[in-house]
């Protein structure tokens, strides 16, 4: 990966001059003459996102943000091979094009996939889908999530793609020792939840394949009736390990019954809708369709809400220091708090 230097001004590229510097990798891959063209969807702390279009299709590109806080969730080759292993299986995701070290100045890796014209659902559902879509949408992503840890990960070619054993054991230490690098205030909460979590630790489940940030946001759905759900994305945090990680971090960020003032409020916010389906049918309907327990399921919503807390407690750090200057960071001053806090009230109902 190339230097902060290198990155920020590669960000600071006109899209005229980013698809100039593109095209010949586009060609190679692609086999698509051009003209290429580029704009930028998205970018901050998470991946940034590109749209590249020509006159014979439309692609998107992801490549690791120019404040990078942690390598391993911005693994652009990481992400190619699961998305490789998935495309054939019934579990919904972008199709990839290719992926390479190639395009950006210091060789930042670029991964490239097909388009799909979905949204992304956050704080409310688009005003055109029918009654009863909350639970279109939950249901969806639920099942899909059950179907995904039901796939025969060794059969997909991903044997050593992560290392399952012991992988809860692993998770407090691991996210412990990410936090001290950035700690930088007084979060009593989170050495409270971290004791907590270490000694309510549940057996070590089947290892299945783990998204490793799973919400609703990371879906794509039809934009209009009937409501689909079109493709999982942003998989640069999966893994092999225990996938009731990922149920955790969906219903523990889903629902009306959360704390007040709630941690990242947009995140799921229609799952607040009178007509959305509580976060007991949603686990019973796991169970049912995956054949997993989720009798640890308060765990599991503590474990991911706190390793949320942990991760982007990172993103708020660099903002302090003056890395990292997006709206995002400094909304996380008041969200890492209120996640700690969260995640405690699900330890407290174990």
């Amino acid at each position: 990966m190339g230097t902060m230097e290198e990155q920020a001004t590669d960000v600071q590229l006109t899209p005229e001059r980013l698809a100039q510097q593109l095209t010949p990798w586009l060609i190679e891959v692609t086999d698509d003459p051009g003209p290429h063209t580029v704009e930028r969807l998205s970018g901050g702390n998470s991946n940034e996102t590109l749209l590249v279009s020509s006159p014979s299709a439309v692609r998107v590109m992801r490549r690791p943000p120019a404040a990078t806080i942690d390598s391993s969730a911005h693994n652009m080759e990481r992400e190619y091979r699961m998305l490789m292993a998935l495309a054939d299986t019934h579990v919904p995701v972008p199709r990839p094009v290719g992926t390479s070290r190639e395009p950006f100045p210091g060789g930042t890796p670029a991964l490239l996939m097909e388009h799909l014209d979905g949204v992304s659902l956050t704080a409310e559902l688009p005003q055109n889908y029918p009654a009863g879509a909350t639970a279109t949408v939950a249901f969806a992503a639920i099942d899909a999530l059950a179907d995904l840890h039901s796939l025969p990960w060794r059969d997909l070619g991903l044997a050593d793609f992560g290392r399952p054993e012991q992988f809860l054991e692993r998770q407090v230490g691991r996210w412990e020792k990410q936090y001290a690098m950035y700690r930088h205030r007084d979060l009593p909460d989170f050495d409270i939840v971290a004791r907590w979590l270490e000694a309510n630790r549940p057996p070590e489940g089947e290892p299945g394949i783990l998204h490793g940030d799973f919400h609703v946001d990371n879906c794509l759905f039809t934009r209009e009736a009937p409501v689909r759900l079109l493709a999982i994305i942003d998989w640069e945090m999966s893994t092999i390990g225990d996938p009731l990680l990922d149920v955790g971090l969906l219903l523990g960020l889903w629902g009306s019954d959360r704390p007040e003032p709630r941690a990242m409020p947009k995140i799921q916010g229609f799952s607040t809708a009178a007509d959305a389906p509580a976060r007991e049918e949603l686990a019973r309907r796991y169970e049912e369709r995956s054949g997993r327990s989720l009798e640890h399921l308060n765990y599991y919503m503590a474990l991911a809400l706190w390793k949320l807390a942990a991760i982007v407690e990172g993103a708020h750090f660099h903002f302090q220091s003056g890395r990292l200057q997006t709206e995002y960071a400094r909304q996380l001053g008041e969200d890492v708090p209120r996640l700690l806090a969260e995640a405690r009230v699900f330890t407290e109902r174990a």
